[in-house]
C-alpha cells in the first residue's frame, strides 16, 4: 500500500456520533490549500510511529514521535501520539505536557481533548476534569456523551446540584428520556431531596403515558411514604391504561388493604390470583401475605380458603404451591388433606425439614399412625439432629410392643434433648413397660 492510500486509511478510520458518521481526526492537521513537501515527510514519519504503537512497539512508536518532534515541535498529532503513549504507561506529567501541546496547536480537535480528560480523570484533577468537558460540550454541543461525561466529571467531584443541571441541560435539548430522568431522581435521593426526585418520576410518567414501569415506581414511592389516597391514584392510572398487567390488582388489593378498606382489597386480591399469568405459588403467597392482617383475616379469611381451593383445582403438581396451600389447609383443620399436598411436595424436594415435620404434625391430627411411622423413620434418617421423628418412632414401638425398638429411639431423644420433660417421661415409661 503507498504511503498516500495508507495515510488516508489510517485518517478516516473509526469514529462517529448520533448526527451520522464522523471522521476520526484525532490524527489529522489542520487543512491546508498547499501540502509542502515537509509536511508529507511529517505524515510519513506519523504514519510509521503510528503503526508501530498500534502493533505494539512502543519504544519504537516513541521514538518515531520523538524524532517527528525535533524537526517539526508544533506538530500537534505527533505531540497527541506520544501522549497517549505516556498516558498508556502511567507518565501522567508527560502525558499532561504533551497532549496540552496537541490541543494548542489544534485546539478544534476533540480526540486531543478528550485524551486531556482522561489524564485528569488519571490525575484525580477534577476541576480540569470538568473544565475540559465542559469546553467539549461547548464545542460540540450535539454529542449527548459529552454530556453524560461531563455530569459524571461533576459527581467525581462531589457536586451533585451541577451534576443535575448538565442533566437539565441534556433533557432541554434532548427531550425526556428514562436514562436521564432515572439518573437525576437517584442523584436527588442522594442528597436526601425525595420530592424533587418524585418530580423526575412524575415528568417522566407524563411524557410516556404507554410505559406503566414509572406509574408504579410513584406508586410504591406513595406506599412506602404511607401516602397511600396518592398511591392508589397511580394504580388506578395503570389499572385503566393497562389493564392486562397481571401484578395491578394484587398491588390495589395492598392498597386498598393499608387504607382499611377490605371488601375492595378482598375483590382485587380475588381478581389478582385468578390473572393467569400469576403461577399457583405466587398466587398463594399473595393469599397468605393478606391473611395475616388479622381485621381481614376476620373479615374474609373463610372466603380466602375458599379462593386457595379454587386456584389449587387449576395447579399443575409440583408447580412450588403445595406447602401453602398445605399450611392453609392445615389452619382449616384438613389435616390428611394438608398432609397429601406436603406429600406431594417432598415427593419432589426432600431438603426441608420443616416439610417434614408439617407433614407428621398433620398424619398424626388425622390418626394416620402408618404413615406418621414411615416418614418419621425418613425424616430421622435425612435429618438425624431433629428430635420430633425420634420421639414419634420411640412412642409408635412403644404402642406396637417393640421395647427394645423404642429404647433406642428415647435413647436417640436423650442425646438431642436430655432435659426435655416428655422425652423423660416417655424413658421412664418405656423402661417400666421392658421390666
Amino acid at each position: 500500500m503507498s504511503a498516500l492510500l495508507l495515510t488516508a486509511a489510517l485518517l478516516a478510520s473509526c469514529g462517529g456520533s448520533r448526527k451520522g458518521a464522523v471522521v476520526d481526526n484525532r490524527y489529522r492537521r489542520p487543512p491546508m490549500l498547499e501540502v509542502t513537501a515537509e509536511e508529507l515527510s511529517n505524515d510519513s514519519a506519523l504514519i510509521d510511529a503510528t503503526a508501530q504503537m498500534l502493533v505494539g512497539k512502543q519504544e519504537e512508536a516513541a521514538e518515531g514521535y520523538r524524532a517527528l518532534l525535533k524537526r517539526s515541535p508544533d506538530y500537534a498529532p505527533a505531540h497527541y501520539g506520544l501522549g497517549r503513549l505516556y498516558l498508556a504507561s502511567g507518565w501522567m506529567d508527560s502525558a499532561l505536557y504533551h497532549t496540552r501541546l496537541a490541543c494548542r496547536q489544534d485546539g478544534g480537535n476533540r480526540w486531543y481533548r478528550i485524551q486531556l480528560a482522561r489524564i485528569y480523570e488519571q490525575m484525580r484533577d477534577g476541576k480540569n476534569l470538568t473544565a475540559t468537558w465542559e469546553e467539549l460540550v461547548k464545542r460540540y454541543p450535539d454529542e449527548t456523551d459529552f454530556y453524560y461525561n461531563l455530569s459524571n466529571a461533576y459527581l467525581y467531584n462531589n457536586d451533585v446540584p451541577s451534576s443535575i443541571e448538565v442533566l437539565d441541560r441534556v433533557e432541554k435539548r434532548f427531550g425526556i428520556t428514562e436514562t436521564v430522568s432515572l439518573q437525576k431522581q437517584k442523584l436527588w435521593n442522594a442528597i436526601d431531596k425525595p420530592d424533587k426526585a418524585r418530580k423526575e418520576l412524575e415528568k417522566l410518567a407524563a411524557a410516556v403515558p404507554s410505559e406503566p414501569r414509572y406509574s408504579a415506581i410513584l406508586a410504591e414511592s406513595f406506599m412506602n411514604e404511607k401516602n397511600y389516597s396518592k398511591a392508589l391514584q397511580y394504580y388506578n392510572y395503570i389499572l385503566e391504561t393497562n389493564p392486562e398487567d397481571e401484578n395491578i390488582h394484587v398491588a390495589l388489593a395492598s392498597c386498598h388493604l393499608s387504607m382499611g378498606n377490605l371488601g375492595e382489597a378482598y375483590r382485587h386480591l380475588r381478581l389478582g390470583v385468578w390473572n393467569p399469568e400469576v403461577s399457583c405459588r405466587d398466587g398463594m403467597v399473595f393469599i397468605t401475605e393478606f391473611m395475616r392482617n388479622e381485621p381481614f383475616f376476620n373479615a374474609y379469611g373463610r372466603k380466602c380458603f375458599l379462593l386457595a381451593d379454587s386456584i389449587a383445582g387449576r395447579c399443575v403438581e409440583h408447580d412450588g404451591y403445595e406447602v401453602l396451600y398445605g399450611q392453609m389447609l392445615a389452619a382449616q383443620g384438613r389435616f390428611a388433606e394438608a398432609a397429601e399436598r406436603f406429600k406431594a411436595h417432598l415427593s419432589a424436594d426432600k431438603s426441608q425439614y420443616s416439610v417434614w415435620e408439617a407433614l407428621l404434625i398433620c398424619e398424626g391430627q388425622a390418626g394416620q399412625e402408618e404413615a406418621m411411622m414411615e416418614h418419621a423413620l425418613t425424616a430421622s434418617e435425612l435429618f438425624p439432629l431433629h428430635l420430633r421423628p425420634y420421639l414419634i418412632l420411640a412412642e409408635g414401638y412403644m404402642q406396637r410392643g417393640e421395647y427394645e425398638k423404642a429404647r433406642f429411639y428415647i435413647e436417640r431423644c436423650l442425646m438431642i434433648a436430655p432435659n426435655e420433660p416428655t422425652v423423660k417421661n416417655l424413658k421412664k415409661t418405656i423402661e417400666q413397660k421392658c421390666q
